[in-house]
């Protein structure tokens, strides 16, 4: 459960890596680039310093499931631990 965990938390982390990361680079040469839209929630929040604590959240949220999957496999591998040992007394 660790090592499933670890990589879950693995590629969480990589989904939100930094900069876009294009295959070629988007050269001139009679093609148009297309401007993105502003997102001016996201502005918004910014400029309030309001997304901090969006941010905090979702870590809070994200450290709450972690630690609930964490207790749940404890209890788990105890149940199984206990199993076992009944059936091997038997």
């Amino acid at each position: 459960m660790l090592k499933i965990l670890t990589l879950w938390c693995l590629l969480l982390a990589a989904s939100f890596g930094g900069a876009k990361v294009q295959a070629q680079p988007a050269q001139n040469q009679g093609t148009t680039i297309i401007a993105e839209p502003e997102v001016e929630m996201a502005d918004m929040l910014r400029r309030d310093g309001k997304i901090y604590v969006v941010v905090v959240v979702l870590l809070t949220l994200m450290g709450g499931v972690v630690g609930y999957l964490i207790s749940l496999d404890r209890k788990v591998s105890k149940l199984e631990k206990q199993l076992k040992d009944e059936m091997v007394n038997r």
